[in-house]
């Protein structure tokens, strides 16, 4: 008996599901945690400021002359707007086929656009780039917290964070690797409560956010064993500095933990996020999804980093 099998016809239609399935994160969280506010210039520049040492030497005969305090003087600091965007370029044909998943496949492209902008921002708001002026082809670039950081830092040998000088903000220099250890964690954390920060904020790669959950003053963790539940990850350590919320990060550098106030950064944006219509020239449509932000460091000395490290 000669049975009709599906290999021996040609007119079967495919089976293809309806949906575009994307798993790629979408998390922004330093850029959703600090401020917003609005840029006037391509330099926006801000203030800082910090007190006379404490003196427990303040004393003064009775009837002593008074003598005139040394004034502080607040610094003027600034960073520089970065042009971020993306072009989408969708020809008229791809338009009017009949696309799994969805019905508009160019207003598909620009969603996608935005989200893909938004973790651009957050690799550069948490990344190790000099500021740049810019010029003549040249982007201006704004500089990252890894980089603005250069006063409560342990580095390895030959690092180096020379910070912000001459109006500009310079990269860091990467020292030699060395295992990140629970000492090191403390240590700065404790030098920025001394300069007068209050650290909340933990990030720190995949790696280096395994190694910290390792680390053994946080033993006491393992208490919920009645359902039958094992705890191996640190969400929160507490220090005799306060408490510290340890975040997971995807696109800073798995070379180093920064430790952060998020009330002492902002985001200053120059131009909002918005689409314009760009020429058409082919048989296609196009459209550019562009914003213009900076990174505003209102007091570095409240932050720290721990650079050149591995678990």
């Amino acid at each position: 008996m000669a049975t009709l099998a599906t290999n021996s016809v040609v007119h079967i239609r495919e089976d293809l599901a309806n949906v575009i399935n994307n798993i790629s994160p979408e998390e922004t969280p330093v850029y959703s945690l600090l401020e917003k506010k609005k840029a006037t210039n391509t330099r926006h520049e801000f203030l800082t400021e910090t007190l006379n040492a404490a003196n427990a030497s303040n004393a003064v005969a009775e009837g002593a002359e008074f003598v005139d305090t040394a004034m502080t003087t607040p610094v003027r600091l600034g960073n520089y707007t970065q042009i971020s965007q993306k072009v989408i370029n969708v020809s008229g044909t791809l338009q009017a086929v009949n696309t799994a998943g969805t019905n508009n496949e160019f207003g598909r492209q620009v969603a996608k656009a935005g989200v893909e902008l938004k973790r651009d921002i957050e690799a550069a708001i948490v990344g190790n780039s000099a500021s740049n002026p810019g010029g003549a082809g040249v982007a201006r670039r704004s500089a990252g917290i890894e980089s603005w950081i250069a006063t409560n830092v342990s580095a390895g040998t030959g690092g180096a964070s020379p910070g912000y000088s001459a109006g500009t903000v310079a990269a860091p220099t990467d020292g030699t690797l060395r295992t990140l250890t629970e000492a090191m964690f403390k240590g700065v954390i404790q030098q920025a409560w001394t300069n007068g920060g209050d650290v909340k904020k933990v990030i720190a790669g995949p790696a280096l956010k395994q190694a910290i959950s390792g680390f053994t003053g946080n033993a006491t963790k393992y208490t919920l064993s009645k359902d039958q539940t094992v705890t191996a990850g640190v969400d929160v350590y507490v220090s005799d500095f306060g408490r510290h919320e340890i975040i997971p990060h995807r696109y800073m550098r798995t070379r180093t933990v920064i430790l952060f106030d998020p009330s002492l950064w902002a985001i200053a944006t120059l131009r909002a996020m918005k689409t314009e219509d760009l020429a058409k020239t082919t048989d296609a449509d196009r459209k550019a999804l562009l914003t213009e932000w900076t990174l505003e460091s209102k007091n570095e000395l409240g932050n720290a980093k721990i650079s050149d490290v591995q678990p």
